[in-house]
């Protein structure tokens, strides 16, 4: 009986050691330095520019451009050895110099997670009743073809439920 009691300890203490030892590799110390990490050598989702973030407390939230200007968002967290990766979700059609006529062209979600692209006309977007962070990408990217276009993210609440009801408004709060 004892010796198994020995062998569960010394089983779960092996299992710490080698989770800690994972965790380590794949933390850094920045939240850049795992993004670069993470994508370096995957066609498709290499970082031409990195543009905005937002950070709360063990939780960061990065944009980037990838080298056919797909944008591209980037969801970390802080543990105890660093900045890790969480997830990557590419904004299928979410291409920075694509033209569109909507006030928004379209959204990509990732969990909770939303975020797409709108045009210069839009002040302001809500989904699901929650408002949405806007960045002008105009700030950030010097190039005449973005025309105003804006960023916006938001982290919705109930991950759960499938619907997503976007509205966009314009500078005198009338619904785009």
């Amino acid at each position: 009986m004892r010796n198994r009691i020995i062998g569960a300890a010394v089983i779960i203490a092996l299992v710490g050691i080698i989770y800690l030892y994972e965790d380590n590799q794949r933390s850094f110390s920045t939240p850049l330095e795992a993004i670069y990490h993470q994508t370096e050598n995957q066609e498709g989702v290499t970082v031409k520019e990195i543009f905005a973030s937002s950070q709360v407390n063990n939780h960061a939230d990065y944009f980037y451009i990838t080298n056919s200007d797909n944008l591209v968002a980037v969801q970390l967290s802080k543990g105890l050895f660093g900045w890790r990766f969480d997830s990557l979700s590419t904004g299928s059609g979410l291409n920075i110099h694509h033209k569109f006529s909507e006030p928004i062209n379209g959204y990509t979600r990732s969990g909770d997670f939303v975020f797409g692209l709108a045009t210069a006309q839009v002040d302001r977007i809500e989904v699901n009743n929650i408002q949405a962070r806007l960045i002008p990408l105009d700030f950030y990217i010097e190039d005449k073809e973005i025309n105003g276009k804006k960023l916006w993210y938001v982290h919705i609440k109930n991950a759960s439920d499938k619907s997503i009801e976007i509205r966009a408004y314009d500078k005198s709060n009338n619904e785009l």
